[in-house]
């Protein structure tokens, strides 16, 4: 499969967006002219990671990086719960959903024919944000602005002939 780089930039666009405003309530901005590893104050921002694992006509992954704050006050929003009520393991659940949602969301964007099998979303560290940051070729980065933080999604894929 030929990649169009294009096509699947706006497809995870558009996914980021349907799945964070419709799902989430969350209303997002893209920000092409912020720079990835300028987004969050590393030393007083704690960084959620999860990574899902995908194959088919593309395979690589994809990773999602959303600041815990941010994190915690959607999944109390998603749930209908307060804040202090949700759990260290219904935040990490809910990024990895959100990993999982927009990453197929985005390949039926991206070509409806095509069969993508995508695996378990896990946690991560942020190892592969510094290092996707100097490999751009075979990736796609977003920078994805909400009211009340940053936060970034990012494909790296190979194409499988």
């Amino acid at each position: 499969m030929k990649i169009n780089k294009e096509v699947l930039t706006s497809a995870m666009k558009n996914s980021i967006s349907d799945v964070l405003e419709t799902m989430f309530f969350l209303p997002v901005d893209f920000n092409d002219s912020v720079s990835l590893d300028e987004f969050w104050d590393l030393d007083k921002d704690k960084i959620t990671a999860a990574r899902l694992n995908f194959d088919g006509p593309l395979s690589g992954y994809s990773i999602l990086y959303i600041p815990e704050k941010l994190a915690v006050s959607i999944t109390a929003d998603f749930m209908g719960k307060e804040e202090k009520g949700i759990s260290d393991k219904q935040v990490k659940e809910t990024v990895k959903e959100i990993t999982n949602m927009i990453t197929g969301n985005a390949f039926s964007l991206y070509d409806p024919e095509a069969v993508f099998n995508l695996g378990v979303p896990e946690l991560t560290g942020l190892d592969d944000f510094q290092k996707d940051l100097s490999d751009s070729e075979n990736k796609i980065s977003i920078a994805v602005s909400t009211l009340e933080n940053y936060l970034a999604f990012q494909m790296s894929f190979r194409i499988d002939d």
